[in-house]
């Protein structure tokens, strides 16, 4: 029996995730009350036919919100659970309650930070037993593609997920590894390729045909080989590598282009995310 556990913050995108695993073929179940879920389980485990569950827990069922830890753990412990925790910052929570209009089931008649700020708390010692998820700067198809890499994955390999950004912007908050590539001469400032991103030929080969470029690269490729099958002996189940260059446009996103390239050609498989770059124009 294959079980995955959806949760994390109100607004953060747990019916999305929940609605890209029954696409998979998961028996997807939104919010039932945690002491029928034991019983849900083993009533699944005599109906051959059904070997996937995904389950949406949360908060929301404030009666039974001190079962709420003790029942993830115990599925994790004696089903080995996947445990997927979708979060996001404050500030695009509230962006999102605000613009679907809606209340914070936390805070009902409250305000949506006082509602934001309760859940943080009781979801804190879920989320320890959680693979964590910031879906802030996602969007549908990058959290589908973060998705498969953590769940469908056959091999049950460890995710490593690449996150180019821009320092502008901030860094990237939830990164493992993060990587400063501001040392590679800007093409921002080369007239032709001033408005193209990583994404564009002349931009890539640009930046990747610079000295320190190339053997930057090759060393991260190295130290990469080494590290990921590290992490994986000790049950990690997710890298997140982040790059970051001025603008998060070019140069962070041709190196980690190049290096998931390389990373392929060994047999690991990389999920690339590119935070600040519009997907409308990315050439």
């Amino acid at each position: 029996m294959e079980i995955v556990i959806v949760t994390g913050l109100s607004g953060a995108g747990k019916t999305a995730a929940l609605n890209v695993l029954e696409d998979e073929g998961y028996l997807s179940i939104d919010n039932l009350p945690t002491p029928l879920i034991r019983d849900l389980v083993e009533l699944m485990e005599e109906t051959p036919e059904i070997n996937k569950i995904a389950l949406a827990l949360d908060q929301r069922g404030r009666v039974f919100k001190r079962e709420l830890y003790k029942t993830i753990k115990d599925l994790k412990d004696d089903y080995g659970a996947k445990v997927l925790f979708l979060n996001a910052t404050d500030n695009e929570l509230i962006k999102r309650f605000k613009e679907k209009r809606r209340l914070h089931p936390m805070s009902p008649g409250g305000t949506i930070v006082e509602g934001i700020r309760k859940e943080r708390e009781l979801m804190d010692r879920v989320m320890d037993l959680s693979i964590p998820i910031d879906t802030t700067n996602l969007t549908l198809g990058e959290l589908k593609n973060i998705i498969h890499s953590l769940v469908l994955n056959d091999k049950n390999e460890i995710s490593v997920i690449f996150k180019t950004f821009g320092f502008k912007n901030g860094i990237v908050a939830d990164a493992d590894l993060v990587f400063d590539v501001r040392f590679i001469t800007n093409p921002y400032y080369v007239s032709e390729l001033k408005l193209k991103s990583g994404y564009n030929p002349d931009c890539y080969n640009f930046v990747l045909a610079q000295n320190e470029s190339g053997e930057f690269i090759e060393k991260v490729h190295d130290l990469l080989k080494f590290l990921i099958p590290l992490y994986e002996n000790e049950g990690k189940e997710q890298l997140i590598v982040a790059f970051g260059c001025t603008g998060g446009r070019q140069r962070s996103v041709s190196v980690a282009r190049r290096l998931a390239e390389l990373l392929k050609e060994s047999g690991i498989n990389i999920t690339i995310i590119n935070r600040d770059l519009d997907e409308a124009h990315n050439d």
